[in-house]
């Protein structure tokens, strides 16, 4: 039989259909962004997204399919510093139970027809590919061992194992490792990857991972002719002397309008404050904003260099992922940092003069502008779509 009579005969042979499985932690806000600017690309039958808590909410609001799962792991800590030990410590899985979380996993894999799964800020969903034989990504933003996970002590234990042991294990057990960055030299999580060889030799960057375009976001009108400021901050409540920081600039600075994203509440706020407890999306008040004032989470980072925005950085403190974000941010010069010291003394005006400094400065937004034409043409939920893709049916194929 020739090749031309087989291809005639394609339309018999049976057509394979790949479905992706994206696993994704609620413990911040990038993993669920991350999974919803790649889900954007596919049809609704061929992908399922499970998570939890806010993100569980917040996938469903957009319509996509999606299962419930257990939450691993769960972050503490207090004015401003991030807890290791205390958030080993309140693990709801050390009493669930890492296999039951794996079963659970494993269920939903087979129950759905799965062919590839993605995990980000994961562990059982890699572990639940393995022991199936499925194909697994890992989608992260740091793959390096930090020192808070190399403190092996008799606290830093997970399901008996060091945290070190656990985040090997997550990536060695995982085919590719995507990173939802710019590609070097202008990477900024570059800090937080791991320089080993074993890693390095499956790792791909794909670009910011976010869930719009640049054009499709219409900012929010504007209440006056002033600059601007809008503070993202979250509820954590370790978090709360950053707010109160930004309050204070506030009333120093009556020309410029602050709108501040978070669950805290305050007394007499000032005329030009606005405090949103909770908004769907942040986007449409970053495209307003002369200036963004937040914590160096990747995504909320890939957000505003992909809208080309300037801003300043207030990392949780101890927390080395967030800081190495916001120093690397500094390096490309799109950002100036503050940390959680300097606002110690509410006498002093740090926040306010960094603010002015960031606003009278235009070399700021020159260099954030120059990302953003960057990240319009990397297109990274579309490349990390295509090779998502790709992997799933070449390794399903035959």
């Amino acid at each position: 039989m020739s090749l031309l009579q087989i291809g005639k005969r394609k339309k018999n042979i049976p057509q394979l259909r790949d479905k992706i499985y994206f696993s994704v932690s609620s413990e911040g806000y990038g993993h669920s962004s991350r999974a919803l600017a790649i889900a954007r690309q596919f049809k609704p039958g061929d992908i399922l997204l499970a998570s939890y808590s806010y993100a569980l909410e917040r996938i469903r609001s957009y319509d996509y399919p999606s299962v419930e799962v257990s939450q691993e792991v769960k972050f503490v800590g207090s004015e401003g510093h991030f807890d290791v030990g205390k958030t080993i410590l309140s693990n709801p899985a050390r009493a669930l139970g890492l296999n039951q979380i794996v079963q659970e996993e494993m269920d939903i894999i087979k129950r759905h027809g799965i062919s590839l799964v993605v995990a980000d800020g994961r562990i059982a969903p890699v572990l639940a590919a393995e022991r199936l034989d499925i194909p697994c990504i890992v989608l992260t933003n740091q793959s390096a061992f930090y020192p808070f996970f190399e403190r092996d002590s008799a606290l830093v234990k997970l399901f008996g194992r060091s945290f070190e042991w656990v985040m090997k294990l997550w990536l060695s057990s995982a085919e590719e490792i995507l990173i939802p960055d710019f590609c070097p030299p202008y990477t900024i999580c570059l800090p937080n990857l791991s320089d080993n060889y074993q890693v390095k030799k499956r790792t791909r960057f794909v670009g910011p991972l976010v869930a719009w375009t640049a054009e499709e976001i219409t900012a929010i009108p504007k209440s006056s002719a002033n600059p601007l400021v809008v503070a993202s901050l979250g509820g954590h409540e370790y978090r709360r002397p950053l707010f109160d920081a930004v309050v204070d600039a506030a009333r120093r600075m009556s020309n410029v309008d602050f709108i501040i994203i978070s669950s805290f509440a305050t007394q007499n706020a000032p005329h030009n404050v606005q405090i949103h407890p909770f908004v769907k999306e942040a986007a449409p008040y970053f495209k307003a904003a002369d200036l963004v004032i937040t914590q160096a989470g990747h995504s909320t980072a890939m957000e505003l260099l992909t809208l080309g925005k300037p801003s300043l950085i207030v990392p949780d403190s101890q927390q080395i992922e967030q800081e190495n974000n916001a120093r690397r941010m500094a390096e490309m010069g799109v950002s100036l940092t503050l940390s959680y010291e300097q606002l110690g003394d509410p006498s002093q005006s740090t926040m306010k003069d960094t603010i002015q400094r960031l606003l009278d400065d235009p070399e700021f937004g020159v260099r954030s502008q120059e990302f953003a034409v960057m990240a319009a043409r990397i297109q990274g939920s579309v490349q990390a779509a295509e090779h998502l893709r790709e992997f799933a049916h070449r390794l399903s194929a035959y």
